[in-house]
């Protein structure tokens, strides 16, 4: 009979009032500020008891309405929806640290690629961790509380990009999320029990 080894407990769930084995739910929504759909969903859903969390599009034209909200509502749980994609055909957003086709980030158009494969094939890292830092700061400037960072479409999650990832959740000390299938420890940044930036979704 093989024993079970005992597990740590998840320190946030003490900060959280709950007891070393139980379980809490996050329910969270991104693209927030992509429309003004998504905020006035989000400011709904959130009113509503059905949602606790949620990340905003800083490139995005709706982004200064979400910072609004943010700025009447501060204890809001919002993050930054790290953005280097642009999906649509005919609704288009690019960066906001730079207008360079030499940072990688940009098609020929002049917007962000539509799919996460362009910019992880032709991104200069540096360009695109300045890029996720702008972001980051843009938020902060507005007024929002940035509690964790995560990525649109998963784009940011390539070995060329985690580590500006990791450097920006470190550098403003907020949890990043983790899609559960990335392995990390091909970056060669070692984490510990003791740096809780790690959000696994």
């Amino acid at each position: 009979m093989v024993k079970e080894q005992p597990v740590n407990p998840n320190p946030v769930l003490r900060r959280l009032g709950l007891a070393d084995d139980d379980r809490a739910v996050i329910i969270h929504t991104d693209d927030i500020g992509m429309c003004q759909a998504s905020l006035a969903a989000f400011a709904d859903l959130v009113e509503f008891g059905l949602i606790s969390s949620g990340a905003t599009m800083v490139p995005c034209s709706w982004f200064p309405q979400v910072a609004a909200y943010c700025r009447q509502h501060p204890s809001i749980d919002l993050g930054v929806h790290l953005t280097l994609t642009c999906e649509w055909d005919t609704y288009r957003w690019g960066p906001i640290s730079t207008c360079a086709p030499a940072s990688g980030m940009i098609d020929e158009e002049g917007y962000f690629y539509r799919q996460s494969g362009p910019v992880q094939e032709r991104g200069d890292p540096v360009a695109v961790q300045i890029e996720l830092l702008a972001q980051v700061e843009r938020a902060l400037k507005a007024g929002i509380d940035v509690t964790h960072v995560d990525t649109h479409m998963l784009t940011v999650m390539h070995q060329k990009f985690i580590p500006a990832y990791l450097q920006v959740a470190a550098q403003y000390r907020c949890r990043l999320c983790c899609h559960a299938g990335i392995r990390l420890a091909s970056t060669k940044w070692a984490w510990t029990s003791k740096q809780p930036l790690l959000l696994p979704v």
